[in-house]
């Protein structure tokens, strides 16, 4: 034993000089040619916990991911002999792939030679190392472990640095005094926007279909005890993988087929059925930038009743109840958004941990901030970081149980700590094929170090207060003032739409979400296309609106001074619309009734009767314009409207001058036949003399 103890030291030395020399850029070129092109996964890893007579097995898989063959590829275990003891030593770890974390056993048999990989290979590689090999100190703690790997490249190097590694964790408590709280958090939202909605779509494809993210996780959740999970749901998911099975706004670009949309179907069914048998909390629809608006009160109470009928609406729909919740896990929680969101209500706020600045894992997941509308609770994901390389279902339960160690020391030093294990999964994370939930059940109940526990459960158990600060400025610059004011004319154009829109009231509904959406978080890191984005839709609001008109006559002549007139209203739109028509007359003197609000379906045309008493006035022009509530929509019509009477006063004119020509006439006639009378006496006269 003393022999090998000796030849193991000589060959650490080597390593050690090996690495040294590495580390000096002797061989920077041909490091460079390592990075990236072998990795390594642990999928299996026993015990979850150590005791003194473990045997530490470790299998997974090598994939070559390079152009070039890689020859003699050996895999071997690496772990400290001494643990940590601090959340910082082991998060500096997990952060960098190139920490040291122990020695590497070399011990002929307990390192696995898989031979030779070309580009695309993939080969199993299996360890067994007895802990008396790696010569632990037994302190209690936890223990980082790992898998490297040695190979020789395909230009024919080969050193002793390793060209892939990955790194968990194997804890060691001794009979902790109480279990510690452990459960996970599944968050169902969607991802981050890409450059076009056809990838947006095809992404969505992609996370429900067998294999995707949210598929294999939602079948990982499902087949955990309902004690241990708790569900954080986007109603916009729901939505959205609807749309998707319905084939509703997809662009035709997009590679959808029917199995896709079967996937998306099944789905949404599979989410809504384990949403309803879990401890679920529901986050506002499409997770829009509260923080942002926190910074616009003016449009943060323009748009507010908005989201929470765009969140209440889609649980409606998908027929779902949840806890509602805030998501703040890409800003932070900063004082303003604290105040803001207390204001409206007392539902918890997700955030991580890191933008609490006192922030300390004895706190626990659920804490209480102050704000000036009153205590404010928070569910802060204190998540261990994950290791560098790909996260499997092992390195997911070291990660949980690690945390559990950490509180469970926390806990036997402090009797005042809430510190509990708490994992909340990342939402981008894809389970490996086949993942077991039983290799979950460890680190969830599974023995005397941990207790199962839900949000919900947290929550009755009570809250402590945080009394550290809050930051003035979020952890991510929110949506910028482009996109909030884009935002600002959508709601315009959907306020415009919602007074002359009738009809079943999920229309105004789809508003509300559409606005919901455009200031999502997803859009940060696309602020030039959410503003575009919101903007177009905007534009077509407008101009579907545009081709609302009122139809009326070239021109009106009135048999009276009172009267009325046809005006045909046509909607081109596809929404059934309730507009009513305002009338106004260019003559100041006279002011028009407006004609109450009329029905027409999509498409059609309605015909009304308008009218009009000129009074005194002879003529003016009317314009007749259509109205939603206050607001004039599409084109007007403008005609001119006569009066064919005549005034008292010309009548009695025309009758006297009527008169007068008759009396004239009369009197004429009666001069002339005096006249005629006259000559005929004098010639009558003449005569007899």
């Amino acid at each position: 034993m003393t022999s090998r103890r000796h030849r193991l030291r000589g060959l650490l030395l080597a390593v050690c000089s090996a690495a040294l020399w590495l580390a000096l850029g002797g061989v920077a070129q041909a490091e460079e040619s390592e990075q990236g092109a072998l990795t390594v996964t642990i999928d299996a890893l026993s015990p979850a916990r150590l005791s003194p007579d473990a045997t530490i097995q470790v299998s997974g898989t090598i994939e070559n991911v390079g152009e070039g063959e890689w020859s003699t590829v050996q895999a071997y275990l690496v772990m400290a002999r001494s643990p940590f003891t601090t959340r910082e030593q082991v998060e500096t770890v997990a952060s960098n792939d190139s920490a040291y974390i122990g020695d590497r056993i070399i011990t002929t048999g307990m390192f696995d030679d898989v031979g030779d990989l070309g580009p695309g290979d993939i080969v199993s590689y299996d360890l067994d190392v007895p802990l008396s090999e790696v010569g632990v100190t037994g302190a209690q703690g936890v223990y980082p472990v790992g898998v490297q790997i040695l190979a020789t490249d395909p230009e024919g190097n080969r050193f002793d640095r390793s060209v892939a590694r990955a790194t968990t964790f194997l804890p060691w408590i001794e009979d902790p005094d109480d279990p510690v709280p452990s459960g996970l958090v599944w968050s169902f939202t969607l991802g981050p926007h890409r450059d076009s909605e056809t990838e947006d779509v095809e992404a969505l494809r992609d996370a429900v279909s067998e294999g995707g993210r949210m598929r294999e996780q939602l079948d990982l959740a499902a087949a955990l005890p309902p004690s241990s999970r708790t569900l954080v749901i986007d109603p916009a998911v729901l939505d959205a993988v609807q749309n998707l099975a319905d084939d509703v706004g997809i662009p035709e670009a997009a590679d959808i087929d029917d199995d896709d949309r079967r996937a998306a179907g099944s789905f949404r069914e599979d989410l809504v059925t384990l949403a309803r048998n879990s401890a679920t909390w529901v986050v506002d629809y499409d997770r829009p930038d509260r923080a942002a608006l926190a910074n616009r009160p003016d449009l943060e109470a323009m748009f507010l009743p908005r989201l929470e009928t765009a969140t209440s609406d889609a649980l409606a729909q998908h027929q779902l109840t949840g806890r509602h919740a805030h998501w703040a896990a890409e800003t932070g929680a900063t004082a303003g958004l604290m105040d803001s969101l207390r204001a409206a209500d007392d539902g918890p706020t997700i955030v991580r941990s890191s933008s609490l600045p006192d922030w300390e894992q004895r706190h626990g997941s659920l804490v209480t901030v102050e704000t000036r509308s009153g205590l404010a609770p928070l569910a802060v994901n204190d998540t261990l970081r994950a290791s560098e390389g790909t996260e499997t279902t092992a390195t997911l339960r070291q990660r949980i149980l690690v945390q559990a160690a950490l509180a469970s020391l926390s806990r036997a030093v402090d009797p005042q700590s809430r510190a509990d294990a708490l994992t909340f999964v990342a939402p981008s994370w894809v389970p490996e094929s086949g993942s077991r939930a039983s290799a979950l059940l460890p680190a969830l109940g599974g023995d005397d170090l941990t207790r199962t526990v839900t949000l919900d459960a947290l929550l009755a158990e009570g809250i402590d207060t945080y009394d550290g600060s809050l930051p003035d400025q979020p952890l991510t610059a929110p949506l910028d003032d482009a996109v909030l004011s884009a935002a600002e004319q959508l709601h315009q154009a959907q306020a415009m739409i919602a007074a002359a829109v009738t009809g079943p009231h999920d229309q105004a509904s789809a508003l509300s979400r559409t606005l919901a959406s455009a200031l999502s978080v997803r859009w940060l890191e696309q602020p030039d296309r959410a503003a575009s984005s919101a903007l177009r839709r905007a534009e077509e609001i407008t101009q579907s609106l545009d081709g609302i008109e009122v139809l009326g006559p070239r021109a009106v002549t009135l048999s009276s001074s009172q009267g009325s007139f046809p005006l045909t209203i046509s909607n081109p739109t596809t929404l059934p619309i309730s507009v009513s028509i305002d009338l106004d007359a260019s003559n100041p003197a006279l002011d028009p009734e407006a004609l109450p609000p009329v029905d027409i379906a999509p498409g059609e045309r309605k015909t009304v009767n308008a009218d009009i008493d000129l009074g005194r006035q002879t003529s003016t022009t009317l314009t007749a314009q259509a109205m939603a509530g206050e607001t004039p929509i599409g084109r007007p019509a403008e005609f001119n409207v006569r009066s064919s009477q005549v005034g008292v006063i010309v009548w009695l004119a025309m009758g006297a001058a009527a008169l007068g020509v008759i009396v004239a006439m009369g009197r004429r006639f009666s001069r002339r036949g005096f006249r005629r009378l006259s000559d005929d006496a004098s010639s009558k006269a003449t005569a007899d003399e």
